[in-house]
């Protein structure tokens, strides 16, 4: 997840999560709880002007100057990110071979002889012992998405119980109801070989109803060739696209079972008789139980992972420094 997405995610993030109002809350009793003459700290300091870069990053991206609340965000994201990146060090995820790859071509890259043999570990080691992979962009980022994806990792490995997956497909129902579908057949009468398209098709209605004409039979009229008589189930937007709006639009609270129209298209007009009709709704949990399944494990993990990083956050003496470090808040 690059600086602008994370950024976004936070905004949300901070006005809906109750997870992390509870990490905030537990923040808050850990230092209380703290006993007295407890080691410090350590420090993680941060350039004031990475949070400039940041600040630039996003609003190139933004229509609008940057609100407070987003300024905020954007402050709050590269401490994130330092975090995690402080973290990911202290679990050795510098030994993670993309990490090593990217800090031996480094290092090989500035060696006095880059021809002398020597193996990856050895380069990334001797590029880790000069700290040529602190200002890296790439290791930086390979560690900060290694401990997220760690982290994320602890939620997504368990499966949600039954009233879990309920529950949030009660909760977020809209997210999964089903559009309105149709199954017809069509008699189209072309208006460029018409010049009375509209009534010639109103005729052509009375004598479907006269005759009982079934669905079956639509082929035999209107212009062969022109569109297929007989259609598949198809969404609203999906006629749209076929047929044009005033089509899918014509189409909504006819009965099924008896030719109807004539509906107009950018083709001409239509006779129709809907076969069947799917109207919209919420399909059971068996119908979606993975599309549910796969949402609810990331939303969780998403809070899961708030939560951590306002713990690992507390464990931290944050500092901004440099020229504007007295215009941010932590």
């Amino acid at each position: 997840m690059d600086l602008p997405h994370l950024v976004y995610a936070l905004i949300g993030r901070i006005r809906r999560s109750p997870a992390l109002h509870f990490a905030v809350l537990g923040t808050l009793i850990f230092v209380l709880v703290s006993p007295p003459g407890s080691a410090p700290p350590p420090r993680l300091v941060i350039p004031a002007s990475r949070i400039e870069t940041a600040l630039d990053e996003y609003q190139s991206l933004s229509e609008h100057p940057l609100t407070a609340e987003e300024k905020q965000a954007v402050v709050r994201a590269v401490v994130e990110q330092e975090v995690l990146y402080a973290y990911a060090q202290r679990l050795g995820m510098g030994k993670d071979p993309a990490v090593e790859r990217r800090l031996a071509q480094i290092a090989t890259f500035v060696a006095d002889n880059p021809d002398e043999a020597k193996t990856t570990e050895e380069r990334a080691d001797e590029a880790a012992m000069l700290g040529l992979g602190e200002g890296d962009l790439i290791v930086r980022r390979i560690l900060i998405d290694g401990a997220r994806r760690l982290i994320r990792a602890a939620v997504l490995i368990r499966e949600p119980t039954e009233a879990a997956l309920e529950s949030y497909l009660r909760e977020h129902s809209d997210d999964f109801r089903t559009t309105e579908r149709w199954r017809l057949s069509q008699i189209v009468i072309d208006a460029r070989l018409h010049p009375n398209a509209e009534q010639d098709a109103r005729r052509l209605l009375e004598q479907l109803h006269k005759a009982a004409v079934p669905p079956s039979e639509a082929a035999k009229y209107g212009e062969p060739g022109f569109a297929a008589a007989q259609q598949p189930v198809l969404s609203a937007r999906e006629l749209e696209r076929r047929f044009g709006h005033r089509f899918a639009k014509a189409l909504v609270g006819l009965p099924t079972g008896s030719w109807e129209g004539p509906i107009p298209s950018r083709f001409g007009f239509h006779l129709v008789l809907i076969e069947e009709y799917f109207p919209s709704r919420v399909p059971q949990l068996a119908e979606v139980r993975n599309e549910v399944r796969v949402r609810l494990r990331e939303k969780l993990a998403d809070e899961w992972l708030a939560v951590r990083l306002e713990q690992l956050r507390s464990e931290f003496a944050v500092e901004i420094v440099g020229k504007d470090q007295d215009n941010y808040q932590l």
